[in-house]
């Protein structure tokens, strides 16, 4: 082969490669590039006055911008992602990132911890250091399983490198979780309380949040806390500079059937958490409209967090990363 399908001949016969598209003329393989969707850093209306603009602080009353928006919808056709500030809360500090690459999907949904100082500048550099790291990884034939890691080692940095120095002892801060979907597996890490779950055959939850209460439901053992409450659903595993926990639990399921991988953040599985119920929400529709309607079901169920939800199809089409 040395004529382009698309784009005809080369302008010289020495070309090994179309100028236009990038095809190997040679053995007719296209380039293969990363899609990525952020819900990123594009403007937003001030929580003070309500002016637009991109600064971080408003030139109208120098109030802190979120760092994202209050309501963002990310569609790639087969990983698609809603993020919304909901009804309570003065910013969105969830933040979501869904990508396309050779051989699956993946995405990431952080969630900014409220107590934190700004926590929306750390949910935001750390679902987008997670993706970025993510895809170098696989792109070089790293496993999935080992890409996971990887992402939330570099989340995790991203996390501890917003903190300023005047931060105090509440340095920006949040929760991470991320899955990679394949044609034959899905695999997913997480660090806080930030959900997974397989919404299919056999649906399940594929998380154990990161608290006393979360790990004793699991049937895990409490860390060694004094005075542990039981009951508590407080964090004892997060990004910051205030934590030195990097290394993420992951898990990859074999599902014997189609379904969607559902990524979210406490506002959604606050409302709606049981996996039967959830993949029953899911059952019809793309998954742009899957994630427009779990966001819904969160603010009519009172919408008392910002809401971040990703929907990634499987089985993923394409090669496999292996």
């Amino acid at each position: 082969m040395r004529a382009c399908p698309e784009h005809g001949e080369p302008t010289s016969q020495d070309h090994r490669f179309c100028e236009v598209c990038g095809r190997n003329l040679v053995t007719g393989e296209t380039l293969r590039v990363p899609t990525v969707s952020l819900s990123s850093r594009a403007g937003s209306a001030c929580t003070g006055c309500g002016e637009s603009g991109t600064e971080a602080y408003c030139d109208n009353c120098g109030r802190r911008r979120s760092a994202g928006r209050d309501h963002a919808e990310l569609d790639l056709s087969t990983v698609a992602a809603v993020t919304d500030r909901g009804r309570r809360r003065p910013r969105n500090e969830d933040a979501v990132v869904v990508a396309r690459y050779d051989g699956g999907l993946v995405s990431v949904v952080c969630d900014g911890v409220s107590t934190s100082n700004r926590a929306d500048a750390a949910s935001h550099g750390a679902a987008e250091a997670g993706v970025a790291a993510l895809l170098d990884a696989l792109a070089t034939g790293v496993d999935a399983a080992e890409a996971t890691a990887l992402g939330a080692r570099a989340a995790a940095k991203a996390a501890r490198a917003a903190a300023g120095p005047d931060e105090g002892d509440t340095p920006p801060s949040c929760t991470y979780v991320s899955g990679v979907v394949t044609p034959d597996a899905v695999t997913v890490g997480w660090i806080g309380d930030s959900r997974a779950y397989w919404l299919g055959p056999e649906a399940a939850c594929l998380t154990v949040d990161d608290s006393i209460a979360g790990q004793l439901a699991a049937g895990r053992p409490a860390p060694p806390t004094v005075d542990a409450d039981p009951t508590s659903r407080a964090l004892i595993r997060w990004l910051g500079a205030d934590s030195s926990d990097a290394e993420p639990q992951v898990v990859t399921l074999q599902p014997s059937g189609a379904g969607h991988l559902l990524l979210c953040s406490d506002g959604l599985h606050h409302y709606l958490s049981d996996p039967a119920e959830l993949t029953a929400a899911a059952a019809a529709g793309t998954p742009i409209e899957v994630a427009r309607h779990l966001t819904t079901v969160a603010l009519e169920g009172g919408g008392h967090d910002n809401i971040a939800v990703a929907i990634l199809s499987f089985p993923a089409q394409g090669g496999s990363t292996a």
